[in-house]
């Protein structure tokens, strides 16, 4: 039987994908499925989101994220500052297993790792931001990848609050010409600030003692300072978090041109041919579903997650997609490529009797020391290491597939070397913690700048299966020899008047553990307690970077993936380098710029 035309027309019909009006939080696939939206972004974190609410300000554009966390912006253990970590190894957080029996969080939650992360908003140093054009031959998209083009995205994301007057007293301080108090992200100090001597005298130790200097105000480029930093919280709000849900999408959410799909996980791109036309999405149970594109899929998923779907669908290295019989969609050999983490170690120190902490926090004053500031606490010579293993450590990179050639390698390493010998970039973080370890007095200390470079490689065509993932931590030598100088650094700000005089003794890791030489401890010592009990720091980078294709880049200035159409990355995969800064500010004014492209 031939169908009539009517019967034809009617079968068109049914075959068209259907753009609705859909807005609002979504947990029903089926109300999405087969849907076309404008853009879909993977991922409602950070980046996800800040880009979904700039591009729905237009209302001709419709705008659906995906979200595999559920909406907590009302659970204690997100809004309360006075709760972190207690989201941790929940079902807020991704928990990936990592080499070397360690773990690394991120936010499984609307928000992402903004929603359960320690609130720390700090800038890096300029020469930093400058060296992202270096990464792509001198392409700063016009004057966005540098530091006045980042400043300029900071800015935009932040509503600051100077600190107020028992602010003042306890040692915050900022100048108003480095600030906008009128962006979504609220950036204050806390009204709990801590009114003891111990964050004063942590910064006058440091800046008298240690060639760091103190500033008023660190975020004016000059990072590699001992000063107090702003969190990322709302004083307008009994001191809750400001997060990405709270700053960029709570205040839209009644936009009728921007939905969010919850509890589902991207599981697949769509393509035909190499242009990206939408994303498969379902859940553990089997069920998938598709929503199309019509202008362009954003992956927004993270440092894991986003490389991780990226070779699931087809985009990477063929030989990792041939072994899992994919089919190569777009040969991007640099995806998975290139993971940076940082390692972290705690100092701590038992409080004289009676101490009092005065204020709940969370604590603020960080410094971050360079080169001369961490070789004046100690004799290790690490521009010297660093120009004789540069080679080594290249080749060795290569032979464990963590970068696309041993001369990508060492080109990507000149600029690192440049940065931490000659531009003065923090090597270290010295976060001065009230509270931690052992309940007294510390010192958080981690290595920004890491030599070793790791992968993150998917090990089936199952979604839900979490990918391989190995930093390599301390592969390269130069990674340990500045977390021993920073942590011997740490043990002697304690050693040093006035905050030798509130407290007592080292209980982390203690004399009889590392034993005191005279010289804040051997080596030895040291690098046998490093590697036992050192943690993740929770901020990988870099998987998708934004460099050339010859380095092994993922996405050009444009965030466009190589090789593809429609297709573009935001988040914290495509910073080729680490930063002397937690990633928030500068990863906030990343996306601000992002979503202006």
């Amino acid at each position: 039987m031939i169908p009539s035309k009517v019967q034809l027309l009617s079968l068109a019909i049914t075959l068209i994908p259907f753009t609705t009006a859909l807005s609002g939080l979504i947990t029903d696939p089926t109300q999405v499925s087969n849907q076309s939206f404008d853009y879909v972004i993977v991922g409602g974190g950070l980046g996800g989101l800040v880009v979904a609410n700039r591009l729905s300000e237009n209302p001709d554009i419709s705008v659906l994220v995906i979200e595999a966390g559920s909406d907590n912006r009302d659970d204690p253990r997100v809004y309360d500052p006075y709760q972190y970590s207690v989201a941790f190894n929940t079902e807020l957080d991704w928990n990936w297993p990592s080499s070397q029996g360690r773990s690394i969080k991120g936010g499984k939650t609307l928000g992402g790792s903004t929603s359960i992360n320690g609130l720390a908003q700090t800038r890096g140093q300029k020469a930093q931001y400058d060296s992202l054009s270096t990464f792509l031959g001198g392409d700063d998209a016009g004057g966005v990848w540098n530091w006045n083009g980042m400043l300029f995205g900071m800015l935009k994301s932040e509503g600051f609050s100077a600190p107020n007057d028992q602010q003042t007293e306890a040692g915050a301080s900022s100048n108003p010409a480095l600030h906008n108090t009128s962006g979504p992200l609220q950036v204050t100090y806390p009204d709990e600030i801590f009114h003891g001597p111990q964050q004063k005298y942590f910064q006058t130790v440091v800046s008298t003692n240690f060639s760091v200097a103190s500033s008023p105000d660190a975020d004016d480029m000059n990072a590699n300072v001992v000063a107090f930093h702003p969190n990322t919280m709302s004083w307008q709000d009994s001191d809750h978090r400001s997060s990405s849900a709270t700053a960029y999408y709570s205040p839209v959410s009644e936009r009728s041109n921007l939905a969010i799909l919850l509890q589902h996980l991207a599981t697949k791109i769509q393509f035909d041919g190499n242009k990206a036309t939408g994303v498969e999405f379902g859940t553990s149970s089997g069920d998938r579903y598709t929503v199309n594109a019509n202008k362009e899929v954003i992956v927004s998923a993270g440092a894991i997650q986003t490389p991780a779907l990226l070779q699931l669908s087809g985009v990477g290295d063929p030989a990792l997609l041939n072994s899992l019989g994919i089919n190569v969609v777009a040969n991007v050999s640099g995806v998975g490529k290139n993971l940076q983490e940082q390692t972290m170690n705690s100092v701590g120190w038992t409080p004289v009797d009676g101490f009092d902490f005065q204020g709940r926090g969370p604590s603020d004053c960080m410094a971050y020391p360079d080169l001369l500031g961490l070789t004046s606490s100690s004799n290790n010579d690490i521009a010297s290491t660093i120009s004789a293993n540069i080679g080594k450590y290249a080749q060795e990179a290569y032979d464990a597939g963590a970068v696309v050639s041993v001369e990508a390698a060492n080109a990507i390493f000149a600029i690192q070397q440049d940065l931490m010998v000659n531009k003065y970039s923090g090597l270290v973080e010295a976060f001065f913690d009230s509270g931690f370890p052992n309940g007294g007095l510390g010192i958080d200390l981690w290595q920004l700048l890491p030599f070793s470079r790791g992968t993150v490689k998917i090990k089936s065509t199952d979604p839900f299966e979490y990918p391989d993932l190995d930093p390599r931590y301390f592969a390269a030598d130069v990674d340990l020899q500045i977390q021993i100088a920073g942590l011997r650094m740490a043990r002697k700000i304690f050693q040093t008047a006035p905050l030798r005089s509130i407290v007592t003794e080292e209980n982390a890791p203690g004399y009889d553990t590392v034993p005191e030489n005279g010289n804040g401890g051997s080596d030895e010592d040291w690098s046998k307690w490093i590697i036992d009990g050192f943690s993740s720091v929770h901020h990988p980078i870099a998987t998708c970077s934004m460099m050339s294709q010859e380095l092994g880049g993922v996405v050009g200035s444009d965030l466009k993936v190589y090789n593809t159409e429609n297709l573009r990355i935001v988040d914290a995969s495509v910073l080729p380098i680490q930063f002397s800064a937690h990633l928030s500010a500068t990863l906030y004014g990343f996306a601000e710029n992002a979503a202006d492209m």
